[in-house]
């Protein structure tokens, strides 16, 4: 009888963001992965060697999904629009209740990883990355005379991502009753001005 393949890795890998989003790597057990993917122990060190390593996984694959949101970017567009259309994608996605990799990062990012240096590392690779992605688009806009230029690029590049990680962390506390839409519309106006 053919075996019918399954997708146990992505499992474990959606399961482990789930939790990771809301707990924290250092507050989600292995147990709390396995009952969630449905899995066994062994199943799951087939696939990760720890909990370690499958938090290093799941930070890759995270961060190739924040590139292709980037790499969907019409380059033929103006830098200020390229801005509005990776804002509104992370909104849209935020929305959509699949997407939570700015969630998972600002929890994961939240937490010393100890028993994982490489993660920490992995972290603060990605934050300087999209720091610098959201600095080059605001640079380039106020050279175009779409933004302001009384606050330097990099500030407002912080401004726009402490925004959203903040009210994402607030959302994770208690559920807020805000527009991700509106709050950034709101800011960006303010760097407009």
């Amino acid at each position: 009888m053919p075996r019918i393949p399954t997708d146990t890795k992505g499992r474990i890998l959606k399961a482990a963001g789930s939790l990771y989003s809301h707990h924290g790597c250092e507050g989600t057990t292995l147990d709390d992965i396995l009952t969630a993917s449905g899995i066994t122990k062994g199943a799951f060190y087939h696939y990760f060697k720890s909990k370690d390593d499958l938090c290093l996984v799941l930070l890759d694959k995270v961060i190739d999904e924040y590139q292709q949101i980037v790499d969907s970017i019409d380059p033929d567009a103006t830098p200020f629009e390229q801005l509005g259309f990776f804002l509104n994608e992370l909104i849209r996605l935020n929305g959509s209740g699949e997407w939570i990799n700015c969630r998972l990062m600002t929890r994961l990012s939240s937490e010393t990883h100890t028993s994982s240096p490489g993660t920490d590392q992995k972290i603060a690779k990605f934050w300087r990355w999209y720091e610098d992605f959201y600095t080059e688009l605001i640079e380039k806009s106020i050279k175009q005379g779409k933004l302001n230029s009384r606050i330097n690029a990099r500030m407002q590049a912080k401004m726009l991502i402490s925004t959203i990680a903040g009210a994402l962390t607030l959302d994770n506390i208690v559920e807020m009753d805000y527009d991700m839409a509106k709050m950034i519309d709101a800011l960006m106006k303010l760097l407009r001005d």
